[in-house]
């Protein structure tokens, strides 16, 4: 029996490749990394570069990596959860966990389960998303499952499936990045994110 080309299942470097290129299109930075300890090492970096000592930090992702808090201790970068949204307002710099990749949009699904967790990805100027490598899929076909499961959640759920930096456009179609979200993005997946 011969498979189609959509019945094979497409390796991590593949998928991996696929949304780099699509992601780089819309001055996205992605990066590959092996481990959470790698993952804290980057954010520091990225964190240097912007001149901060504190990134905000989503308690979803403080709860799916405590390892990687850890090591932004160790490096020096303040790790701080925000418990109101307006704290968010005032940070340049935040970080928040991705449930899943889209190699063909480029795009990261986001599901925060309270307003101080989403408004990382709204209001800090730049946001470093980390997500699991095996996380990554194909099509936005094989992550509806994934937000069929989010919606039957009790209470239902917010997701958000981020393409790209904020834009806006106006009537004259000057487009501004920025305005209604963070103006840039950095994508790092983590093949074991603990």
């Amino acid at each position: 029996m011969v498979l189609s080309a959509e019945f094979i299942p497409a390796s991590a470097d593949s998928l991996l490749s696929e949304f780099s290129e699509r992601a780089a299109d819309l001055g996205v930075v992605v990066e590959r990394v092996a481990d959470s300890d790698e993952a804290a090492a980057r954010i520091r970096r990225f964190g240097t570069e912007l001149d901060v000592e504190r990134v905000a930090v989503s308690a979803e992702l403080i709860a799916a990596a405590p390892s990687l808090k850890l090591g932004l201790d160790r490096r020096n970068l303040a790790a701080e959860v925000p418990d109101d949204a307006a704290r968010v307002r005032e940070a340049p710099f935040g970080a928040s966990l991705g449930l899943a990749g889209i190699a063909e949009t480029g795009s990261i699904l986001l599901a925060e389960a309270s307003l101080p967790d989403r408004a990382i990805g709204m209001l800090v100027a730049v946001q470093v998303i980390v997500c699991r490598t095996a996380t990554l899929v194909p099509s936005l076909d094989q992550a509806a499952a994934l937000l069929r499961a989010l919606a039957a959640r009790p209470g239902g759920a917010y997701a958000t499936l981020v393409t790209g930096p904020s834009r806006t456009a106006d009537i004259e179609r000057v487009l501004t990045v920025g305005v209604q979200g963070p103006a840039r993005l950095i994508v790092l997946f983590v093949d074991e994110l603990s």
